[in-house]
C-alpha cells in the first residue's frame, strides 16, 4: 500500500503539471498569434495609407494645374511641353498627360513619343465621357477608367476642367496603377510579406511568390480612395512567419514538461525510495552532471555579467568598475579622466524599417568601426540600445578630447553596409571629465548623459562639454516641466480672452484665446514659459484640446447673452497639425458647444505654416470647405511667402506686433507694415494689427485702411469674467482704455 502511495503522488503531480504547461504554452501561442496579425495589420495600414495619400497627392497636382492654367495669359502650347515633363519628373506613375477639347478630342499628348496615334482622336469606352460632358460647374479632379487612352486595363485616367476663356478643355493624366503600386509596395512593405489589390474580384496588383500561409495568415483591408472600393491582401511567407515567431511559448513548453518531470521524479523516489536504492543511486550520477553544466552556466554567466551579448564589448557592470578604479587614481594625479556618452541619431528609425536583425548587425559594425579608433587605453563599452560609453583614463589635454571627439563623430557619419542596405547614421556625443563630476564614477556618466542630451537638443551629429550651467538649466527644464504636468492633472491652465477691435467703431468684433498657467499662490506663469516645454514633450495636445473646448463653450454663453457677431480665435500648434484627426476632432468641439462653424478662427504662426504647407495643404482645404477661417499669426517675422498667400486658402494676416511697437516713428516698420497691408488687400485677405498700445498708431493703421487689431490699448488678454462684465457694461463697445 504504501508503495501505491508513492506512485499515487507521482502520477497525480505529472497530470497536473502536464496540464498546467499545455494550458500555459496555448496561452503564449496564442498572444504571439495576436501579436503576428497585429504586425500585419500595421503593414496593410501602412500601404493602404501610401496608396491613398498617392492618389490624393496626383488629384491636388491635376487640381493644381487647371487652377493655374485657367488663370494663365500665357497660350498652352507655349507651357504644355514644360510643364508636362516637369510633371513627369515628380509624378514617375503618370504613364502620359493629354489635353482634350469640350467635346473630348485629344489636341496635345504628352509624352509624344509612342503616342502620336492618340492625337486627333476621341475619348470614349470609360464611363468619364457622360461625367466630362457634364461637368461644366466642376473644378475637381474626376476619376475613372482610363477608357480608349488605357494601355493596360488597370490604368485610371485622371481630368479637370480649364475653365480658361481662350481655350477652355479639360487636363488629364493617365495613371498606371500597377508602377503606382510597384513604387509605394516596394518602399513601403517589409521583407517577407506578400500583397494583393483587387477591384470586384478582379486582379489590380499582386507582389506575390509564396501562397503558402495565404489561406491561414490572410490579413484583408477596404482600399476607400477616389471613390473606389478597393481590397488589399497581405500575408507572410513562410520564412517571415518564422522569423516573427519568438520560440518562447515552445520553450515555455519544454520548460514546464521538464519541471513537471522533476517533480514526479522527487515524489516518486521519496515514494519509492526503500525499493529504488540502485535507481538512486543513478540518479545521484545524474546529480553529478547537473552539477559539472551548472559550472559550465555560471562560468558563461560571469562571462556575460562583464559583456553585451550581442557586441562582445564590456558592459555597464565592467564600464562602473573600470571608472571607479580610475576615478580614485585621477583624484590624486593631474591626469585627465574623460567619459565619452555616445548615442546614434534616428536608430530606431533604421529598427522600424528595416527590422531589428539589420539594426543589431549595424550596432555590432558600430563597435567593430569604434573599437578601430579609439586610444589604446581606452575602455569601450555597450550600456545599451545604442548607447556607447568610451572612457580613457589618461587624456593628455581637452584640445585632444575635441579632437577624438571629430573623428568619433566623422567614423559614425560614414555609409555602413549591412546585407543588402547602404545605411548612413550620425551619432551625438555628451563628454564629462571626472574632476567636474567629483571623482565618482556614477556621476561622472550621469554629467557625459546630460551633455547628450544637449548635443541632441542642438541638433545631433555634435558633441557638447558637461558645465554646471548645462546640468542647471535641465534641472530647471525638468522642474518646469514636472510642475506642467502637475498643473495639466490639478486643472491649474485657464483660458483668457483679448478682444479683437474695428477701430471704426471701437466695438469688439472677436476674441483670441490664450491659455494661462495660475499657481495655487496666484502666481501666473506666462505661456512663454512652458508653451515651448509643452511642444517638445507632447504636453501641447492635452492643452490644446483645453483651450479649444474652453474658448468654444465660452462663445456659446457669450453667444446666448445676445453677442452673436462675436469670432473666436485658437491657435493651433505644430503637434496638433500632425495629427491625423485635428479636423474631425475640431468639427467635435464646434458640435459639442454648438457654435457655428463660420465664427471660429484657426491661427497658426507663419514658421509651423510653412514648415508643414505640403503635408498639411488638405487640412487647410477641409477647414476652410467647413467655413472655419484660417489665419497666419507673427506675419512678416518668418519666410512671408507670396507662393503660399496665392495657392491656399489663407482668410487673415496678422501683422507681428515687432512691426507695429514703434509705429509711426520708426520709417522701416512704416514701409513694412503699409506692404503687407496693400498685400493683404490686393490678395482680398483681411488684416489684422497686433500690439496696439497708442492712439497714434490707431490713427497710422486706419490711414492705410487697416481697421482691426488688439492690443493692451484697449485691453489685456482678461478672464472670461471680467470679458463679459465689459461686453454687458459697454454693449460690445470697448472703453477708452482697461488696465
Amino acid at each position: 500500500m504504501r508503495n501505491l502511495s508513492g506512485s499515487r503522488q507521482a502520477i497525480i503531480a505529472a497530470i497536473v503539471g502536464t496540464a498546467l504547461t499545455v494550458a500555459f504554452f496555448l496561452f503564449l501561442k496564442h498572444e504571439e498569434d495576436q501579436q503576428i496579425r497585429q504586425n500585419l495589420a500595421t503593414e496593410a495600414f501602412n500601404i493602404q495609407r501610401e496608396v491613398r495619400q498617392n492618389l490624393i497627392a496626383h488629384v491636388f497636382m491635376a487640381e493644381w494645374v487647371a487652377r493655374d492654367w485657367s488663370n494663365s495669359d500665357k497660350p498652352l502650347e507655349q507651357r504644355w511641353k514644360k510643364e508636362t515633363d516637369t510633371i513627369a519628373l515628380y509624378y514617375q506613375s503618370v504613364r502620359n498627360m493629354v489635353w482634350l477639347s469640350p467635346k473630348l478630342q485629344v489636341q496635345l499628348v504628352a509624352p509624344e513619343q509612342g503616342n502620336y496615334s492618340k492625337l486627333n482622336t476621341t475619348f470614349n469606352q470609360s464611363p468619364l465621357v457622360s461625367v466630362l460632358l457634364d461637368s461644366e460647374d466642376n473644378s475637381h479632379a474626376m476619376v475613372g477608367p482610363a477608357g480608349s487612352l488605357a494601355e493596360q486595363k488597370t490604368d485610371i485616367a485622371m481630368f479637370v476642367r480649364v475653365n480658361n476663356p481662350e481655350r477652355p478643355g479639360f487636363f488629364g493624366s493617365i495613371i498606371s496603377l500597377q508602377q503606382l503600386f510597384n513604387s509605394i509596395v516596394r518602399t513601403n512593405i517589409t521583407e517577407g510579406y506578400q500583397l494583393v489589390i483587387t477591384d470586384q474580384g478582379n486582379t489590380l496588383y499582386e507582389f506575390q511568390g509564396e501562397q503558402t500561409q495565404r489561406a491561414s495568415w490572410n490579413t484583408s483591408t477596404s482600399l476607400q480612395v477616389l471613390g473606389n472600393a478597393w481590397k488589399l491582401e497581405l500575408w507572410p511567407t513562410t520564412q517571415r512567419l518564422s522569423e516573427l515567431r519568438s520560440g518562447v511559448p515552445v520553450v515555455a513548453l519544454l520548460a514546464g514538461l521538464v519541471a513537471t518531470g522533476l517533480l514526479t521524479f522527487v515524489f516518486y523516489v521519496l515514494g519509492m525510495s526503500r525499493f529504488r536504492a540502485q535507481e538512486l543511486a543513478d540518479t545521484n550520477l545524474d546529480l553529478y552532471a547537473e552539477i559539472e553544466e551548472r559550472e559550465r552556466v555560471e562560468k558563461k554567466m560571469a562571462y556575460l555579467a562583464e559583456h553585451d551579448g550581442l557586441t562582445d564589448l564590456a558592459n555597464r557592470n565592467a564600464l562602473m568598475r573600470f571608472l571607479e578604479k580610475y576615478c580614485s587614481q585621477s583624484a590624486t594625479s593631474d591626469e585627465l579622466l574623460v567619459v565619452f556618452f555616445i548615442d546614434l541619431d534616428r536608430f530606431k528609425e533604421v529598427n522600424d524599417a528595416l527590422g531589428h536583425t539589420v539594426g543589431d548587425d549595424l550596432l555590432k559594425r558600430v563597435a567593430r568601426r569604434l573599437s578601430k579608433i579609439i586610444p589604446e587605453e581606452g575602455y569601450l563599452a555597450r550600456t545599451g540600445g545604442d548607447e556607447f560609453v568610451l572612457a580613457i583614463p589618461h587624456m593628455e589635454d581637452r584640445e585632444a578630447v575635441e579632437g577624438l571627439a571629430n573623428q568619433l563623430l566623422i567614423a559614425l557619419d560614414t555609409h555602413f553596409f549591412v546585407d543588402a542596405y547602404e545605411i548612413f547614421i550620425s551619432g551625438s556625443i555628451g563628454i564629462a571629465y571626472a574632476n567636474d563630476a567629483g571623482f565618482s564614477a556614477e556621476t561622472l556618466i550621469r554629467n557625459a548623459d546630460t551633455a547628450l542630451y544637449r548635443a541632441k537638443e542642438n541638433g545631433r551629429n555634435t558633441f557638447r562639454i558637461y558645465t554646471k550651467d548645462l546640468h542647471h538649466d535641465l534641472t530647471e527644464k525638468l522642474e518646469m516641466l514636472k510642475r506642467l504636468r502637475h498643473a495639466i492633472e490639478q486643472e491649474k491652465l485657464v483660458v483668457y480672452y483679448q478682444p479683437k477691435i474695428d477701430f471704426n467703431s471701437r466695438r469688439i468684433i472677436g476674441m483670441e484665446a490664450l491659455v494661462r498657467w495660475i499657481e495655487d499662490d496666484g502666481t501666473l506663469i506666462g505661456p512663454d514659459q512652458f508653451i515651448p516645454i509643452a511642444e517638445d514633450t507632447g504636453l501641447i495636445m492635452p492643452i490644446s484640446d483645453f483651450v479649444m473646448r474652453s474658448a468654444l463653450a465660452q462663445l456659446h454663453e457669450w453667444r446666448e447673452l445676445g453677442f452673436t457677431d462675436l469670432t473666436m480665435a485658437i491657435n493651433v500648434s505644430g503637434k496638433q497639425l500632425h495629427s491625423p484627426d485635428l479636423v474631425d476632432n475640431v468639427l467635435d468641439a464646434i458640435r459639442r458647444a454648438k457654435v457655428p462653424a463660420n465664427r471660429l478662427e484657426l491661427e497658426l504662426t507663419e514658421q509651423v505654416f510653412i514648415e508643414n504647407i505640403q503635408s498639411h495643404t488638405n487640412f487647410m482645404h477641409s477647414i476652410r470647405e467647413h467655413g472655419i477661417s484660417l489665419a497666419i499669426d507673427d506675419f512678416g517675422v518668418g519666410y512671408s511667402s507670396l507662393a503660399y498667400l496665392k495657392n491656399f486658402p489663407v482668410t487673415s494676416l496678422k501683422i507681428d506686433r515687432s512691426f507695429i511697437q514703434d509705429l509711426p516713428g520708426d520709417k522701416d516698420d512704416a514701409t513694412i507694415t503699409q506692404t503687407i497691408i496693400n498685400l493683404a488687400k490686393n490678395l482680398d485677405i483681411n488684416i489684422v494689427a497686433e500690439g496696439i498700445e497708442t492712439e497714434e498708431q490707431v490713427d497710422f493703421l486706419l490711414e492705410r485702411d487697416c481697421n482691426i487689431g488688439q492690443g493692451f490699448l484697449f485691453s489685456r488678454p482678461l478672464p472670461a469674467e471680467e470679458i463679459t462684465r465689459l461686453l454687458e457694461q459697454y454693449q460690445g463697445l470697448i472703453p477708452i482704455q482697461i488696465a
